[in-house]
This record gives structure tokens, sequence and C-alpha cells, in this order.
């Protein structure tokens, strides 16, 4: 459920997601490769069901709201900025405001930074160029920051 509502924000739908990627494990469970250590079975178990869960919710998110309102942008619209901050954020903070962004923000944001695809690799799951993965992932952290500011108030500490 965990890796789920990173994606989708709606308890509802989540739980949905949820059960539809135990069934995907359920029925390919035969291609799931067994290790005979314990430890290293449980962590490719989790990984595995995990990937699946990504891949329920994106089927998911792209079967509700098609992509086809995403613009080509050009690499003059698209900056880079760093951010430095000397307040520690805690997972539920950010997970927090990660479930304010919109949709395919987020689900990219996840892709890339938590799941460590690449563009390449996102833009054939979401059927969008890559360049239009770059440019959401740079408004999602852009969001992020300003999400940032407004709900821990720490604009002195951050240098764009």
């Amino acid at each position: 459920m965990a890796v789920v509502l990173r994606y989708i924000t709606i308890e509802i739908e989540a739980e949905e997601a949820v059960n539809e990627s135990f069934v995907k494990a359920f029925r390919k469970i035969g291609s799931f490769e067994m290790h005979a250590e314990e430890e290293a079975l449980e962590k490719t178990f989790r990984s595995w069901l995990a990937r699946i869960a990504v891949n329920t919710s994106i089927d998911m998110l792209r079967a509700r709201k098609p992509t086809s309102f995403l613009e080509e942008t050009s690499a003059e619209d698209i900056q880079v900025h760093t951010v430095v901050m000397t307040d520690r954020l805690g997972v539920e903070d950010i997970l927090k405001l990660l479930t304010r962004l919109p949709d395919i923000q987020r689900s990219i944001f996840n892709l890339f930074e938590i799941e460590g695809y690449s563009h390449e690799e996102i833009g054939s799951m979401l059927n969008i160029p890559e360049s239009t993965s770059r440019t959401y992932l740079t408004r999602a952290k852009q969001r992020l920051r300003k999400l940032y500011i407004e709900e821990f108030s720490v604009s002195q500490n951050i240098h764009l």
C-alpha cells in the first residue's frame, strides 16, 4: 500500500490498485525467481512485488487520465535549480508534499527519484517523449520546493 500511495492519492483507488497488484502477483508467481537464501528471497520478493505495484499504479493512472494533455517543452523552458536545506524533513513530511503534486508530476518524480527509472524508460512506460518526462520532473521539483516553503516557512534556508 505504501508503494501505491506514492502514485495514487485517493485511498479507495489505491486499495483497488493494491488488490489488482496481488492478483497479478498470484498469476505471475511462477515467473518469480526463487533464492535459496532466506534473506535474499525476502528482499527480491519485496522488490518484485513493489515493481508490480508500481506498474499497476501507472496503468491505473494512465487509464484514468490520458497523457495526451502533455505538451512538448523546449530545452530553454527547463531550468536547473539547486536547493540547500538546513532543516531535516521527515519521511511523512515528504510524502505529504508529494500527495499535493498533480498525478503526472508525482508519478514521474516517483519513477525517476525513488524507483530509479531513466527518462527514456519513463517515456516508454507513459507513452510520452523523454523530454516531456524531464520537463515534468523539473516542474515536480519546483512545485515541491514551493510547497516546502509554504508548508514549513523556511524561505530563508533555501537558496535557488
